[in-house]
């Protein structure tokens, strides 16, 4: 049996939101994007622009209601960087389409700290384009 081509396109979309430290509260899973339906996430980064500076560590994960860290294990944040998402290949659910961030500090509260959730994902079923 031959594969049936589908001549469907997707444009890969793009979700951000800035978290200040002042958003978060250690050990508390928070959501902060949320996808639609059947997304897939393919790309996309945890981008510190601030330092976190508890006196011992910061760390974030980045995941969903069912798996915390399913895009993104323990990272630190501590210093400015970059650092990627993980692309799973998972479908969204409608109890798993918020992605939630989960911040832990260590030592004492940060007096500063600023980051950027970029996610890019596509939903396979949208059709954005025709190509023959």
């Amino acid at each position: 049996m031959a594969i049936t081509l589908n001549p469907n396109r997707q444009q890969s979309r793009w979700a951000t939101v800035d978290i200040s430290y002042a958003d978060l509260v250690s050990g508390a899973a928070q959501t902060a994007i949320q996808l639609p339906v059947g997304a897939v996430v393919v790309g996309g980064a945890v981008v510190v622009k601030t330092a976190f500076n508890s006196a011992t560590s910061d760390v974030i994960v980045v995941g969903d209601s069912a798996s915390a860290n399913r895009y993104r294990a323990s990272v630190s944040i501590a210093s400015a960087a970059r650092q990627a998402l993980t692309a799973t290949g998972y479908e969204t659910l409608s109890t798993t389409r918020g992605l939630q961030v989960t911040w832990t500090g260590s030592g004492t509260a940060p007096s500063a700290g600023a980051l950027r959730l970029e996610v890019e994902y596509i939903v396979p079923s949208r059709g954005d384009a025709i190509q023959d």
